[in-house]
Order: structure tokens, then sequence, then C-alpha cells
């Protein structure tokens, strides 16, 4: 059987990345697809784990080819997905997960509307500022950009069907609740497929 698209989508800051780390060790047919970008590795990052770190030829050549399920600029750096990496995880049955941002979510939604986007919401701004200014230490490119997008991917989160806060030092909690809303989703959906 045919995998499903999950998008875990939200604010810089809010913690995607960590909750998607926590998503994918306790759901094994859950595969992370690997992002190509044009960005510099933050520390901690792995070339080909974390995301396939390429130059802006190697990366533009691939959405020239058409070989791009999905691309997106944002705050001047090249991001994209590979549409045979997406293809090979799904027919063999694995749901795949995407972890981008709010620009990468809507440019997929619109040519797979079947996707399952799942928004990652902070309490407030005032906590998602001190998550990016702690992060940054000075190093985040374009952080005052980051911050004036907030609003925009917080009112885009409130449209969204599925949202979950991650409340600070509730990780856990949130985890628990993205995995309810994929488990759910899942059943319905095989059970539309009998």
């Amino acid at each position: 059987m045919r995998g499903n698209i999950f998008i875990i989508t939200g604010p810089s800051g809010v913690g995607k990345t960590t909750i998607a780390n926590e998503l994918l060790k306790r759901r094994p047919q859950l595969k992370k697809v690997v992002t190509y970008t044009t960005r510099p590795s933050r520390p901690g990052e792995t070339d080909g784990i974390s995301y396939h770190f390429v130059d802006e030829a190697t990366l533009t050549s691939l959405l020239n080819a058409g070989e791009l399920f999905e691309s997106a600029r944002v705050y001047d750096t090249l991001y994209g997905s590979k549409k045979s990496d997406v293809e090979k995880l799904l027919l063999a049955g694995n749901d795949v997960l995407f972890v981008i941002d709010v620009q990468g979510a809507k440019t997929i939604q619109q040519e797979h509307p079947e996707t399952i986007v799942i928004f990652i919401d902070a309490e407030s701004d005032e906590t998602l500022m001190k998550h990016l200014t702690a992060r940054d230490q000075g190093k985040t490119v374009n952080l005052e950009e980051r911050m004036r997008a907030i609003k925009n991917e917080r009112d885009y989160g409130a449209s969204c069907r599925y949202r979950v806060v991650n409340q600070e030092g509730n990780l856990e909690n949130t985890v628990e609740e993205v995995l309810r809303i994929m488990d759910s989703l899942v059943t319905s959906l095989a059970s539309d497929v009998t």
C-alpha cells in the first residue's frame, strides 16, 4: 500500500526538527525526506542526514531538469526535495515526512492536495523570538527577517486544519498530540481505501 505525505511546518525556532526527530524514532514506517539546501550547515547538522548541502548551481540544475518534488527560496537560500526520493519512499509503503518552512508547505500543498499539514506553533511571538535569539548566537542568517515573518507564518497556521502548540517545556505532550493526529489520519485513510 502506498504511503501518505505528512508535513511538519511552523515558524523558525518553534522546534520542528526536534519534534520530527522524536516522531521518526517512534514510527518506523515514517521516513524523512532529506531536503537539498544551499545554506551552510549549522552545528550538529550532518550532510545527507540533516540536509544535502549543495551549491546554488547544483540545486538550480536539479530544478531546471524537473527533478524536484518541491522547491522554495527562503531568506536567500534555495531548498528542494527530489521527486525520486519521495516516490521511492511512498512506493515502499512508507509515510513520508517533510520538515519544512511555511513557504515550502504551501508549495507542496498546492501541487499535492492529499498532503497532510501539521502546523507547529508556539505559545507566543515572544517565545519564538527567544528561541531564535538563543539559537542564533549571532550566526543565524537573516535573523531580523525571520522575526518579521513570524506574524505571516502564524497567520497561515491559524488556517491549517491541524495545529499543535509546542508549549515550553512540554515536548512530550506535543509529540504525543502529533502522533495522535497521524494515527487517526492513517487509520481513516486506510479505511477509505478498503
